[in-house]
């Protein structure tokens, strides 16, 4: 994979690509691939399938430590070298793929003053010699990414912040970490048996609510970041 860094291409830049059943190339992009998962992508996917986070987790999942952030990390496990979740007539989980997928073949950088996209090229893809042309937010729109994009804003600000401030966790911590983040429903049962947070009914009910309340209070907890 070969990330095209050679533009900065923002909402109104534009691109040519095209993705179908009956391309040369269809589900290639799928094959031997490293997708790390974020906490809202996990949501949908498992309630896509119908089970909860534990079990998708260990069914569909491995467990790493980022090099450079020292965090959890999520990476989906492949059968075969290839996605567990890709047939010969595409993706068995389409409306409820992952962000990186939806992005393909764009991939998102931000800071905080500026968010733009990269171009990644495989050489097995035939998606460039298509004619359709695309700007960048008219991607996003039909691939549904900008819900994604938000979501993963909310993870990425905590997981930057823990790193920017140079604080290593303790095995408890990360273990924390990972249950706020990545096992929600676990989480859940944390908060309903433990009875310590002040969570209401519609949070706990919410799988995204309570996502976003967990990470809050990780930043409050492992940064001290409380609201004034």
């Amino acid at each position: 994979m070969i990330i095209d860094n050679s533009r900065e291409l923002t909402h109104d830049d534009t691109f040519k690509f095209s993705c179908y059943k009956g391309i040369e190339c269809f589900n290639k992009c799928c094959n031997d691939l490293n997708l790390l998962l974020t906490p809202y992508d996990i949501i949908r996917i498992k309630n896509n399938l119908g089970i909860s986070s534990s079990e998708f987790l260990e069914r569909f999942t491995m467990q790493q430590i980022g090099p450079s952030t020292g965090l959890p990390v999520v990476v989906l496990k492949l059968h075969d070298k290839k996605c567990p979740f890709v047939s010969d007539e595409g993706c068995t989980i389409y409306k409820d793929r992952p962000g990186a997928c939806r992005l393909y073949p764009l991939v998102r950088m931000r800071s905080k003053s500026m968010e733009y996209y990269y171009i990644v090229r495989e050489e097995f893809c035939e998606g460039f010699k298509e004619e359709k042309e695309w700007t960048i937010g008219e991607w996003l729109e039909d691939q549904g990414a900008k819900k994604y994009n938000e979501m993963n804003d909310v993870f990425m600000e905590l997981v930057l912040g823990i790193y920017t401030a140079g604080k290593k966790l303790s095995d408890d911590e990360l273990k924390t970490f990972y249950t706020v983040c990545y096992d929600i429903d676990r989480f859940r049962e944390f908060v309903l048996e433990k009875n310590i947070l002040d969570v209401s009914d519609d949070i706990v009910r919410d799988d995204v609510k309570l996502m976003e309340f967990g990470i809050k209070w990780l930043k409050e907890t492992l940064l001290e970041e409380k609201e004034r």
